[in-house]
């Protein structure tokens, strides 16, 4: 593809600034029941003992535990739901469905006067998650990249208000992918005509779309279960055992997810443009959780429940530590990655696969840490130890790259034919494309539904 700056327009990044709000309503939902955790009345109010105080581990443990649960399981359900509702309905008839569900959770947990209000309440905004954080990064990838509805004509016209830039006053960018995204989504359908099935069968039965299904699902599973919700929805417990009381778990909580949101997100997307590999921005921050982890519980184990304030602000230090890895190198990419390596005819239902795939493991995580943390302590750590070490060598023998790849290209890593030459076309063939498409008049030939010519290295 041709260089011709930014190629993007001002509108495409006020719609991305916009849709990238339902992060911020994940963000927000899942961090909002640490700080709960962290408060007095909430357990006055529901008249549970509190941490140390008798029945906490027979009564408040186990609610807690609901807490995170049933969010974990309304999320794996609003995730499975997108893998049809996406294309039954659209992507922005679902962000404004995901929206109005997390506004009805969050009032049922507002306004709980009961337990199972509270918990049901927990459910509805798991389910708002579950669709919010499938669709939104599906949604923002297509904004970034070609995509077309079978209306080439409007779809073009959609490439040209999204790409346009000073540098580019032919359109050559918005040509050069709709061209590779109309011939590649003709390559498809004929593939998928060839084998007479529909896309639900063709998930299962062609090999790379299986492959991709898999690594997707691990994706966000291995993501989670790296920690990040353990730490973050129970840090009450943690800074509690580290030595910390009154305010200061809660203060913690919020640099906490403030450094996230402010310096290491913001860091890793930055990092995403220059780094020039999705699967060792991964990596690294894998590496970075097993390290810092395995310092964790180290001072846990040896300085946990007692008044040595060094090693205790050593616990604290790797905790923010883990973080500087954590939301830096995988939680940008995580969300990242399922986005790019789903085709267009099955992101809907490969992006809802990973997400519950997430979800799952925040299930298993969740539901179980308030209890590992009672019964084992530290070594409830080794979980998450463990499988970040095992997911590394994964992540570098399975994964395929996608960084600064097309969606049409991303399919050649895995295996699939693409029908027209793109990052990877020679120089010449790119000169000798940008010279025949800078006058061509795509859209006049779309609305008549005749088709430019593409031979195999990409000429027209």
């Amino acid at each position: 593809m041709a260089n011709y700056g930014a190629q993007t327009s001002r509108y495409n990044r006020l719609v991305v600034i916009f849709v990238a709000l339902g992060s911020l309503t994940y963000g927000y939902c899942c961090a909002v029941i640490s700080s709960t955790l962290g408060h007095p009345g909430w357990y006055s109010y529901f008249n549970l003992p509190v941490a140390d105080s008798p029945g906490y581990s027979t009564i408040t443990t186990p609610v807690i535990a609901t807490a995170n649960g049933v969010f974990s399981a309304g999320g794996a359900i609003g995730s499975l739901f997108m893998m049809w509702s996406c294309d039954a309905f659209g992507r922005k008839a679902n962000i404004q469905l995901g929206s109005f569900l997390a506004i009805l959770g969050g009032a049922l947990q507002g306004g709980a006067v009961s337990l199972n209000m509270f918990q049901a309440g927990r459910f509805v905004s798991g389910t708002a998650i579950g669709v919010l954080v499938t669709v939104c990064p599906m949604y923002l990838a297509e904004m970034s990249s070609p995509f077309v509805r079978g209306k080439f004509d409007e779809a073009y016209e959609v490439l040209k208000r999204i790409r346009h830039s000073s540098d580019d006053p032919y359109d050559v960018v918005a040509k050069e992918e709709f061209v590779q995204t109309k011939e590649q989504l003709k390559l498809e359908a004929a593939k998928l005509a060839e084998t007479g099935h529909g896309v639900w069968t063709a998930v299962f039965k062609r090999k790379s779309y299986r492959k991709r299904m898999i690594i997707g699902f691990l994706t966000q599973w291995g993501a989670e279960f790296g920690g990040p919700l353990v730490i973050n929805n129970y840090a009450v417990i943690l800074y509690t055992n580290l030595g910390m009381t009154g305010h200061m778990p809660l203060l913690l909580i919020a640099l906490w997810l403030t450094t996230a949101g402010l310096i290491y997100n913001p860091l890793g997307a930055w990092l995403h443009d220059k780094v020039n590999s999705r699967r060792w921005m991964f990596m690294t921050g894998f590496i970075g959780i097993v390290v810092t982890t395995s310092c964790l519980a180290a001072m846990s184990a040896e300085y946990g429940h007692t008044k040595n304030r060094v090693g205790n602000g050593l616990g604290i230090f790797f905790i923010f530590l883990y973080l500087a890895f954590q939301g830096t190198f995988c939680d940008t990419t995580m969300y990242l990655y399922v986005s790019e390596i789903f085709p267009t005819e099955i992101r809907p239902i490969g992006m809802g696969f990973s997400l519950f795939g997430q979800f799952s493991s925040t299930l298993i995580l969740l539901q179980t840490a308030p209890m590992g943390f009672v019964n084992v302590g530290w070594k409830y750590y080794l979980v998450i130890i463990c499988w970040s070490a095992v997911f590394v060598p994964v992540i570098y023998f399975f994964f395929p790259e996608t960084a600064r790849l097309t969606l049409e290209e991303i399919a050649k890593n895995f295996g699939e034919e693409i029908a027209v030459a793109g990052t990877d076309a020679t120089d010449e063939e790119k000169r000798a494309i940008d010279c025949k498409l800078r006058n061509a008049d795509l859209v006049g030939s779309n609305t008549t539904n005749s088709r430019t010519d593409v031979d195999a290295t990409g000429s027209i």
